[in-house]
């Protein structure tokens, strides 16, 4: 027993979900024309201070509800093949110290939480604890999920896709940005692939046993899996693109063309669903996702391609053309 096996009883590697909490500060206030007469709410620091601090809210939240969940599923954590070496059904960890530092995580995220109303915000709304309401609600959810919804097929998901969502609507009331239905229905469908993406990778991977592991499985099918990773994998390209174009079409497209990100994120989430279909552990794992090196360029390149025709595009075009007239005016007598 050490402070490593404490460390990995908060499933770190979990964390990545609360990432989410800063969705809405880069799609918020993003200046269409250069010289910028305001400043992206995304390059703003002023915005982060009160984001990290909700991160962490949440990293210390959601690992009380992991070890509760542990604790709640000791015996058949026992059992499965992979589970069985978590700190807990291994008997590196105890029980009763196990609880003693879920409540800790709990009682010190939601103390963190209820400060973050007090934080002087830099958005255009005050906030008046919505980010501790919705981190409340995150923990009523998780509970739910881990006492009852999770036993029945579809509902399982989407009760996850809930908690995604709780997670970016919060960042949004963080910085006084208002959370729109595209964050809702993008973030919902990205959950959804996932969720049932892990379904099918767990399925794969405990075959005729799975359903003594999780009652679930006794309603889940292979095909309906497939179904559902396709459908969710579908609509989330579909509305994502859906949003460039509603809001980055027409004129916008001269000096925000993120029409152009379309493609990267198209590559990314197919990468994901092959790596699925095959049986990669990602699937079951979605954090190991970054160690595929197919994955690890397109978002690489999404980001890239992101940030400069949201915020550069016509910044670098504006240099660019200036360039070009440098080059003319040095050299343009050197050729007829």
């Amino acid at each position: 027993m050490g402070v490593n096996d404490y460390f990995r009883l908060l499933r770190p590697a979990q964390w990545y979900k609360n990432l989410l909490v800063f969705l809405a500060v880069v799609f918020y206030e993003t200046p269409t024309e250069w010289p910028w007469t305001t400043t992206p709410a995304a390059l703003n620091f002023a915005n982060y201070p009160p984001l990290i601090l909700g991160f962490i809210a949440f990293c210390a939240v959601s690992s009380a509800t992991y070890i509760w969940n542990d604790i709640q599923d000791l015996e058949a954590d026992a059992a499965h093949p992979e589970k069985k070496h978590r700190p807990l059904p291994s008997g590196r960890v105890s029980r009763s110290r196990s609880l003693l530092l879920a409540a800790f995580l709990m009682v010190g995220g939601l103390i963190l939480a209820l400060s973050l109303t007090r934080i002087p915000n830099p958005g255009p709304v005050v906030n008046n604890g919505e980010f501790f309401i919705l981190v409340v609600l995150y923990v009523i959810n998780s509970l739910l999920y881990n006492h009852y919804l999770r036993k029945w097929a579809i509902v399982d998901v989407s009760t996850i896709a809930i908690g995604f969502i709780i997670r970016a609507i919060s960042g949004a009331y963080l910085i006084g940005a208002p959370f729109t239905s595209w964050i809702v229905i993008g973030v919902f469908f990205f959950a959804l692939i996932l969720g049932f993406g892990k379904r099918k990778n767990e399925l794969q991977y405990l075959g005729e046993d799975a359903a003594e592991h999780k009652e679930v499985f006794t309603q889940y099918t292979e095909t309906m899996l497939d179904h559902g990773i396709s459908m969710s994998a579908t609509w989330f390209i579909f509305f994502y693109t859906l949003y460039c174009f509603n809001n980055f079409g027409g004129e916008a497209m001269q000096h925000q063309p993120v029409m152009l990100t379309v493609p990267f994120l198209a590559g990314v989430v197919l990468r994901y669903v092959y790596l699925i279909h095959s049986g990669s552990p990602v699937g079951r794992k979605p954090h190991l996702a970054i160690k595929d090196k197919g994955i690890l360029v397109g978002v690489f390149l999404f980001f890239i391609m992101l940030a400069w025709t949201l915020f550069f595009w016509d910044f670098l075009l504006a240099y660019y053309v200036a360039f070009w007239d440098f080059l003319f005016q040095a050299f343009g007598s050197l050729f007829p």
